[in-house]
């Protein structure tokens, strides 16, 4: 019988096409496995574990994802991105009383007797929540994610808003067209991100996510990093998936709170 396989290690550079410009941030990784990474600023990624039957995506906001054979990535490390023409939103003009109430959306206690962990693997580790809109057409102000306590120092994060697909599961479609990158040295309390300026009008339920591209290891981040959270009835879908392009997976209470669901401590402010 013959052995399986060895893991590939890859090591490259992601940059625009018709210039040798690094694209920052880019996610790298095989769909459906625990094999995936994130370049940092200067386009650099090195990706582990990854099998030499395996397909790699490439993506990265405002480029055109590439899908490369682990072969492919082995002769060729280095990458290029073409960028991709992004369609503008339609601005809604809306009738005068529209966005008048303030309000919050999603979970926003803050303590440290339930928490929730973010496993990671790799960069790219992300864990959010379904958002569910009270009225529609409803504009969001910010974004907000409860720290329970942050025992690994600064962290770089990057905030991601998708579309949810018809079983209720995030989408590969982000809701905004630009990377929201935020470090945080938060210890305890909110992370708040400011949305204003996305002029983020939105008609549909959504999937705030949080995933972890910079600072500290993948053991700190799983041990030293933890959210906010509660046990409850109210629906509120919580996933994680512990490395870039990875699988998202529901987060249960266990079978001894049949019905209830966790519920992580992240929340949006909007008007409606």
């Amino acid at each position: 019988m013959a052995a399986p396989a060895a893991a590939q290690s890859i090591s490259g550079i992601i940059t625009k096409v018709g210039s040798q410009e690094p694209v920052p941030f880019v996610n790298i990784g095989v769909p459906g496995k625990a094999v995936g990474t994130v370049a940092d600023e200067q386009g650099r990624y090195r990706l582990s574990g990854a099998a030499p039957t395996d397909t790699v995506r490439i993506s990265s906001i405002g480029f055109r994802p590439r899908r490369l054979t682990v072969q492919a990535l082995l002769t060729q490390p280095n990458v290029q991105l073409t960028e991709d023409a992004v369609a503008l939103r339609e601005v809604k003009v809306k009738a005068k009383g529209y966005f008048r109430r303030t309000r919050t959306l999603g979970i926003s206690t803050n303590s440290e007797n339930s928490t929730i962990t973010l496993s990671a693997t790799d960069l790219g580790a992300e864990i959010g929540t379904v958002i569910s809109l009270k009225h529609k057409p409803t504009k969001v102000l910010n974004a907000n994610f409860n720290v329970a306590y942050n025992r690994a120092g600064a962290l770089k994060f990057r905030v991601n808003l998708y579309r949810l697909l018809p079983n209720g599961k995030p989408s590969t479609e982000k809701l905004v067209q630009r990377d929201i990158i935020v470090t945080s040295s938060v210890a305890k309390g909110p992370i708040t991100v400011d949305l204003t300026a996305d002029q983020l009008i939105l008609d549909d339920d959504f999937f705030l996510a949080l995933e972890w591209i910079g600072g500290a290891d993948a053991a700190k981040v799983t041990n030293a990093l933890a959210f906010s959270a509660s046990i409850g009835y109210t629906n509120n879908d919580l996933y994680i998936r512990t490395t870039s392009q990875g699988t998202w997976e529901r987060q249960s209470a266990g079978a001894y709170l049949a019905g209830m669901q966790p519920r992580a401590s992240f929340y949006v402010t909007v008007q409606d």
